[in-house]
């Protein structure tokens, strides 16, 4: 029943784990999409990840830098919404609220993290870059588009999810890699579903 009787209690929520998995596919789906474009120029989807670990030393300044973003963006999210003033968030209903639906959030920001990194840091950033001749002018337009992505949460959220994209895109081209920028993503959203 789509509509409840006045003074009856509120109808049970049903599980978002389907919800998740939709969210899930629909990541997959954008980077397929973008190793179809870059199959037809004969790279791999694996090309997009840029400089990997060779040593353990690169291994642990990558994870040093995404702990530190993370950081960074954690502490920047409450400072942006005073600075905007603040507003309600309409995204309560992606939270998860069962053990179950936690582990399913965990996979889901796992994969928003890695997915969404291949194609605005890996794939789009270099495009742009390569479009314009301008870092800067590439960061800017990933991150905005970054943002677009992001409007269903309102203007505001979309404004700090663009930084957001803005500070990935930054960590992406120094260290030439978007595997910091996967990490710290990652970090960030787990964070935020499980409210850490």
């Amino acid at each position: 029943m789509l509509l409840q009787a006045r003074g009856s209690s509120p109808a049970p929520v049903a599980s978002r784990i389907p919800l998740y998995c939709v969210l899930i596919a629909v990541e997959l789906i954008l980077v397929r999409f973008v190793v179809i474009g870059i199959n037809a120029q004969g790279y791999k989807l694996v090309d997009l990840l840029g400089r990997r670990w060779r040593t353990l030393f690169d291994a642990v300044i990558d994870i040093i830098l995404a702990i530190g973003t993370a950081t960074l963006l954690r502490v920047a999210g409450p400072l942006l919404f005073d600075l905007l003033g603040r507003w309600s968030s309409n995204t309560g209903f992606l939270l998860p609220k069962s053990a179950s639906e936690s582990f399913a959030w965990i996979a889901v920001s796992f994969c928003a993290g890695v997915c969404e990194e291949l194609v605005y840091r890996g794939y789009l950033q270099r495009q742009l870059w390569n479009l314009t001749s301008s870092l800067p002018a590439a960061l800017i337009l990933q991150s905005a588009i970054f943002a677009c992505g992001h409007m269903y949460q309102g203007w505001k959220p979309a404004l700090v999810t663009a930084i957001y994209g803005l500070v990935l895109g930054l960590v992406a081209a120094w260290r030439r890699s978007i595997i910091p920028g996967a990490l710290a993503h990652t970090i960030v959203d787990v964070m935020g579903g499980l409210r850490l």
